[in-house]
C-alpha cells in the first residue's frame, strides 16, 4: 500500500512538471509578428514558415514569407512581401543572406562565456557573448533561453541584452538580425509580439498584450466586400457574362 502511494505521488509530481522538448525549429505554418517601425511608416511585419523548401548551394533552406503591412496615411496600408531562408542543425540556426550567403543567427550548444560570429547588419556592435542560459515555461513546455550581451552602439562603454528562445529566436529583435540594428534607407525597427506554432501554441509577448495582428498607427481601415463573381458561360467561344454579389472596384477586361 506504501509503495502504491509513492507511485502515485511520482506521478502526479511528473504530471505537473513542465516538459523540456526538443524543439522543433520552423514547422510549417510557424509564424511571427513583430511591431514595425521606421522613417516612412510604422504597422506589423509577420513571418511564416511554408511548405516548400529552397536548395541554395549544397543547403536545403526553409522557406519563410515575409509580410509587412505598414500605415502611410489614416485608412491607408501598403504591403511589402520578400522570401527569407533558414535552417537548422543540431541547434544552430543559420539564415541566407543574399549579399553575405549563409549567416550565423543562433547557436544554442553555446555556453556562458562564448563568443558568438552573430552579425546585425548594418552598424553591426561586436562582440556577441552568451551572458547566461537557463529554461522558460509556455503553455507547459519548458524551452532553453540565453542572454546575449553586446556593445550599445549608442553609448561607449555600456552594454545591451537580448534573449533569445530555442524554437523562437530572439524576443527582442528580428529573427534575422541583420533586419534589426541602424541600416539604411528607412532605418526599420522590429518589436517582437507573438509566436505560434501547433507544437508550442500561441506566446504573445507584447509589452501592452495587444492582438497579435494589430496594425499601430492605422486608425481606421476601409475593407472592401468581397465580390464573389461569377463568369459564365465558361468556356466561352466569344464572349461572357460577369455577376457579382457585391460591388465591383475595379474591373479590367482585356487581353
Amino acid at each position: 500500500m506504501k509503495m502504491n502511494k509513492i507511485v502515485l505521488s511520482i506521478f502526479n509530481l511528473l504530471l505537473f512538471l513542465p516538459c523540456y522538448c526538443q524543439v522543433s525549429w520552423f514547422p510549417i505554418g510557424a509564424k511571427w509578428h513583430y511591431q514595425f517601425s521606421s522613417m516612412i511608416g510604422s504597422g506589423l511585419t509577420t513571418l511564416e514558415v511554408l511548405s516548400e523548401d529552397t536548395l541554395i548551394g549544397n543547403t536545403i533552406y526553409k522557406k519563410i514569407l515575409s509580410t509587412t503591412l505598414f500605415g502611410t496615411a489614416p485608412g491607408s496600408i501598403d504591403t511589402f512581401n520578400e522570401f527569407l531562408y533558414v535552417f537548422e542543425e543540431n541547434h544552430v540556426v543559420f539564415g541566407y543572406d543574399k549579399y553575405l550567403g549563409g549567416t550565423l543567427l543562433y547557436d544554442f550548444n553555446a555556453t556562458v562565456g562564448d563568443t558568438l560570429e552573430m552579425y546585425f547588419g548594418g552598424l553591426s556592435p561586436y562582440p556577441f557573448i552568451v551572458d547566461s542560459i537557463g529554461e522558460i515555461e509556455f503553455n507547459g513546455s519548458s524551452l532553453a533561453f540565453q542572454d546575449i550581451r553586446f556593445p550599445s552602439l549608442f553609448e561607449a562603454g555600456e552594454f545591451a541584452e537580448m534573449r533569445v528562445i530555442e524554437g523562437i529566436g530572439s524576443i527582442n529583435s528580428h529573427l534575422f538580425h541583420d533586419h534589426t540594428v541602424l541600416q539604411p534607407f528607412d532605418f526599420p525597427s522590429y518589436y517582437f509580439r507573438c509566436y505560434e506554432d501547433s507544437n508550442i501554441g500561441l506566446i504573445n509577448l507584447s509589452y501592452n498584450q495587444v492582438d497579435c495582428d494589430y496594425i499601430e498607427g492605422v486608425t481606421a481601415i476601409d475593407e472592401a466586400l468581397n465580390p464573389k463573381p461569377s463568369i459564365f458561360p465558361n468556356p466561352s467561344p466569344d464572349f461572357v457574362s460577369l455577376k457579382s454579389e457585391n460591388p465591383l472596384l475595379k474591373k479590367s477586361i482585356g487581353r
